[in-house]
């Protein structure tokens, strides 16, 4: 018998940071209940969001009800939609074929709706450019970028049990994109070696990767950062030094994107030895 954990009258915020919270902290499924926000685990867990309480549930249930429930989320140019979905496109559009598991990542939260937004914008060419996805998770921002046109799309994640999902997500979409498990630092990846980065990670880890993200990124590279809650954004516009800067914001709801540009020319030395790994986080 599994456990649910239950939050009562907090269904409004499945989509926000509770929800977030909630996939973070490993739930196998979160549904609706007659107002409440239900949240499955394999067994109980520390360190919950305050104001909920344990109860049994069968898993199977719960679990199938949660994947009965989503819906497919359009954003521009792309439709992320469950497998199980009839989906009708426009003129246009693309579909991704998409199936969470236990990875984080099914297009519905605000942070990666914001990175497939700015992925799929229409001034955004990704023909030719490579791209790699920082904490890929179910593996949905990699793939959207190889839909698009990327010449090469990577996604690189510390959770052992994201990257099969996130491999099994390509092959359900007939993608190139290709997914590591491994930790990001300075030594992720060559030199120069991509044109756009993907980050959902939180603010204090992107402070953390400035660095690696300048030495990663190949002059005039781009670097699309999110997962970032409202009021953190500053921690990362104030960190933000040359060869990077910073180019755009995007805000929905309690969640910001910062878009950032690397400058021409090689990367100050110092930045390239203070670029220490660190675990990567999960894709929204």
């Amino acid at each position: 018998m599994a456990r649910a954990y239950r939050l009562r009258g907090r269904a409004d915020d499945a989509e926000g940071a509770l929800g977030a919270a909630l996939w973070d902290a490993g739930c196998e499924g979160v549904q609706i209940d007659d107002g409440d926000l239900v949240a499955v685990f394999a067994s109980e867990r520390d360190g919950m969001p305050p104001g909920g309480a344990w109860e049994d549930v069968d898993a199977r249930d719960h679990v199938a009800a949660y994947l009965e429930g989503l819906r497919p989320v359009r954003v521009g140019r792309l439709v992320v939609a469950p497998s199980h979905r009839l989906v009708c496109l426009r003129e246009g559009q693309t579909v991704l074929w998409l199936d969470p598991g236990m990875a984080f990542g099914t297009g519905h939260h605000e942070t990666t709706r914001l990175a497939l937004a700015a992925l799929a914008a229409p001034a955004r060419d990704l023909r030719g450019l490579r791209v790699l996805d920082v904490g890929a998770g179910s593996g949905v921002l990699a793939i959207a970028a190889d839909r698009l046109g990327a010449a090469e799309a990577r996604g690189i994640d510390v959770d052992p049990e994201s990257v099969p999902i996130a491999r099994a997500n390509a092959d359900r979409n007939r993608s190139r994109a290709r997914f590591e498990l491994g930790e990001f630092g300075a030594d992720s990846a060559p030199v120069g070696s991509v044109d756009l980065l993907l980050a959902n990670l939180y603010a204090e880890l992107h402070v953390r990767f400035l660095g690696a993200y300048a030495r990663l990124l190949a002059p005039g590279g781009r670097a699309l950062l999110t997962g970032i809650v409202a009021g953190r954004e500053v921690l990362v516009r104030e960190a933000v030094r040359a060869p990077l800067r910073l180019e755009g914001e995007q805000r929905e709801g309690e969640w910001w994107l910062l878009e950032l540009a690397r400058e021409p020319g090689p990367a100050p030395a110092a930045e390239v030895e203070a670029a220490v790994p660190v675990a990567a986080g999960a894709d929204r």
